[in-house]
């Protein structure tokens, strides 16, 4: 197979793309959630859903390159495989912005997860409020064993 450094070096170009679009909308879906802002978030969502099926899609064809060369098809392959050739190593600092950039969007994406998870805790327990569903709370009996239950307890006895 002969190795079309300018079909890598567009492969990897139009990946720093969507990883930079991505961030962006990360970026703002963050901004929408501390606002608490549910119009747009749809767009959101179709947006990151489109990018991330185009980086899916050149992750295959890095895969299939990989397993072609008889590399592992992970990042330790792929650093192998930009390395051992003329032709790529100049592509190996555009591939390392482009992982870092990943890596900043997964931490970003981690933290809108958990607003979110946040939001429908909060959204459950108002919800449970209106409803009069209060929990009870969950307390400790004497052998140490949880109890949902209740009840009153006694907290020593004389």
């Amino acid at each position: 197979m002969s190795l079309n450094a300018q079909f890598l070096r567009d492969m990897l170009a139009q990946d720093s793309n969507y990883v930079k679009q991505l961030k962006l909308l990360l970026l703002k879906e963050r901004e929408l959630l501390e606002q608490r802002q549910t119009e747009g978030m749809q767009e959101i969502v179709s947006q990151k859903d489109h990018i991330l099926g185009n980086l899916s899609f050149t992750a295959k064809q890095r895969e299939q390159l990989l397993h072609t060369a008889g590399l592992t098809t992970d990042l330790a392959g792929w650093q192998v495989f930009l390395e051992r050739d003329a032709l790529t190593l100049p592509l190996i600092p555009g591939w390392q912005s482009l992982t870092d950039e990943f890596i900043e969007c997964q931490a970003a994406n981690e933290i809108n997860g958990k607003m979110i998870n946040r939001s429908k805790q909060t959204l459950s327990h108002l919800l449970n409020l209106i409803r009069g569903q209060v929990a009870a709370p969950s307390l400790y009996t004497q052998k140490g064993a949880t109890t949902n239950n209740s009840s009153t307890h006694t907290v020593a006895k004389a």
